[in-house]
């Protein structure tokens, strides 16, 4: 599905993001490249071709490269990529630091285009 996002002055994406289907019964989650522990991802905000944008638990550093992982049923889907941008949520400030959570923003390889257009197929229920 299509989300109608007005484009701030600062933007610098140039394709459409779309909402991903929230009905997918799988795991989202985020590895750091040279790190094995493996990270939640709370929400998936919006995605496209080439890129990303989620909330998690816990702050990733602008430049910092990333795998992202979705699993379901015997599935794996895994993209490559980069943080653009991180901040903390507006609706969640708050001084418990079990309930902060920061928006992400990642950038793909584009190298690997096929499987991010297969991502972002499978993610936003686009056939």
């Amino acid at each position: 599905m299509k989300e109608n996002i007005a484009v701030s002055p600062t933007e610098s994406r140039q394709s459409e993001r779309y909402t991903a289907l929230p009905n997918r019964q799988g795991r989202l989650s985020f590895s750091i490249e040279g790190q094995s522990e493996t990270h939640g991802i709370l929400m998936l905000q919006n995605i496209s071709p080439f890129g990303v944008g989620v909330e998690s638990k816990r702050l990733i550093e602008k430049g910092e490269r990333i795998q992202l992982m979705y699993e379901e049923a015997g599935l794996v889907l895994a993209v490559v990529g980069v943080v653009a941008w991180h901040k903390r949520s507006e609706t969640t400030k708050t001084d418990a630091a079990d309930q902060v959570q920061y928006q992400l923003g990642i950038e793909f390889y584009p190298a690997n285009i096929a499987k991010n257009v297969y991502f972002f197929r499978y993610m936003s229920g686009m056939k």
